[in-house]
């Protein structure tokens, strides 16, 4: 079983806040993908925040990762504003569908960065991977979200397949921030991720909410 990381759910203004700010350390500073100067506050943010769910991962008692899905119409998601849309068959018919973006992990916490042997290093990112894919989907399943967009490299879905999720390409290759193309995630069919996460996760929430647990108040209320 592997449970050295936890995903929670940035339901406040103080957890999201913490969330931009990962954001901007990793998207502005480490990767270069956004210019630092536009942000106010340290915080990385943009049009669809206002319509995403946020979540983040914690290590050891450290905010070490975000992502977000971004719940909106079909046609008017962000991979929309960057590639072409070339499998009107996919169409999800009266199905909500979010799109998976601004999934980041703290540079001490990526493969070969950390200073572990490079079996070890593997191993803890596909413990966060695992773990945000079962968040998302537990979320997307409660919520009726039918399908998942992902505009991410080659190698991210061949993660996705390796977990028993199957990436399905629906638009061609681009170059945006390196190469990327777009896939999509059927929630539905997704009998083998569950037996992944069952043989390598222990039982319990995929996610943990942090107003319940990491808010000032619910502190005090442990603490009483």
């Amino acid at each position: 079983m592997i449970n050295s990381y936890e995903v929670v759910l940035a339901d406040t203004e103080e957890s999201k806040n913490i969330h931009y700010n990962l954001r901007y350390q990793i998207f502005c500073l480490e990767k270069g993908f956004e210019e630092a100067g536009r942000f106010k506050n340290e915080m990385e943010k943009d049009i669809y925040d206002d319509k995403a769910i946020h979540f983040l991962v914690n290590s050891n008692n450290r905010w070490i990762g975000t992502f977000r899905l971004v719940v909106d119409q079909f046609g008017s998601l962000p991979f929309q504003k960057v590639t072409a849309f070339d499998s009107p068959q996919f169409l999800p018919h009266n199905l909500q569908t979010a799109e998976f973006s601004r999934l980041g992990i703290l540079r001490p916490f990526q493969k070969l960065r950390n200073g572990q042997p490079p079996k070890e290093s593997s191993e803890n990112e596909s413990e966060i991977m695992l773990k945000m894919l079962h968040a998302a989907r537990e979320y997307c399943c409660a919520n009726g979200i039918g399908y998942v967009i992902c505009l991410c490299r080659r190698s991210i879905a061949r993660v996705l397949n390796q977990f028993g999720i199957q990436a399905r390409s629906i638009g061609p290759a681009i170059i945006h921030h390196g190469p990327r193309m777009p896939f999509a995630l059927n929630l539905a069919d997704s009998h083998a991720f569950d037996s992944i996460v069952n043989s390598c996760l222990t039982a319990g929430r995929a996610y943990s909410v942090y107003s319940e647990i990491y808010s000032n108040e619910a502190l005090l209320a442990l603490a009483a």
